[in-house]
């Protein structure tokens, strides 16, 4: 059975097309947002905050002015899918990510029903460990992603956890599936706020970046009780 289509959640949210109209992301960033993730995505922004304008000229080969009518207006339709395509994560991740989850979960439940397998197939990997989860802010970018690391880890591990930007929320999992099931779940529920940050010298969490206006809950919440479904994020 694929397991994959036995988890849905009709949410219209979760249907949106990375094909889709700029309009239909707005609908969940608010007016006037396509400035902000131009910036997140591009790492283009100026002394004020706002989208460096040249920078972004120069990605999407149009003019300055180009580019601020596009923030002001919105982006015509034959440009769109071009828009997308460099601000937002392919639509391959969103499926791994997918794919991950399901994996994760099983992964989880295997540690409960058959501990002695599970040692087998993860112990002397430290999956079975206590493993961390933290919310990172990009520095002098409106942006937020998540990393992971083991709980039990040096003070060289410690920095790296919080490298460009600056630790904002961690939380302590059971085991590195489980904090993988946390992370697959909170990525799940910003995912009209995706971004994916290009031009930067992140050594990791680039591609799993969201902006910081993002609506979530706490990392703890994700400890109670993971969801049964998975929410979809590809058009198919």
């Amino acid at each position: 059975m694929d397991v994959s289509s036995t988890y849905t959640d009709p949410a219209p949210l979760w249907f949106t097309p990375e094909s889709a109209n700029i309009e239909a992301l707005e609908k969940a960033w608010g007016a006037r947002k396509l400035g902000q993730v131009m910036g997140a995505a591009l790492g283009s922004f100026n002394r004020l905050g706002h989208v460096d304008a040249g920078t972004a000229s120069e990605t999407f080969g149009v003019s300055e002015g180009t580019i601020r009518r596009w923030i002001r207006d919105g982006v015509p339709p034959r440009r769109i899918g071009h828009v997308i395509s460099l601000v937002r994560p392919p639509q391959g991740a969103f499926e791994q990510e997918r794919k991950d989850l399901v994996y994760a979960r099983s992964a989880v439940t295997k540690i409960s029903s058959d501990p002695e397998n599970a040692v087998a197939l993860w112990g002397y990997k430290g999956y079975l460990e206590q493993w961390d989860l933290a919310v990172i802010k990009i520095k002098n970018m409106p942006v937020l992603t998540v990393r992971m690391a083991r709980t039990d880890r040096d003070r060289a591990a410690d920095k790296r956890l919080a490298a460009g930007g600056k630790l904002v929320e961690i939380s302590t999992f059971p085991s590195y599936w489980a904090a993988v099931v946390a992370r697959s779940e909170l990525l799940e529920d910003v995912y009209p706020y995706r971004v994916q940050l290009r031009n930067t010298k992140l050594a990791s969490g680039a591609g799993k970046a969201f902006l910081d206006e993002a609506p979530r809950k706490p990392l703890r919440s994700y400890r109670k009780s993971a969801r049964t479904t998975i929410r979809k994020t590809t058009s198919d």
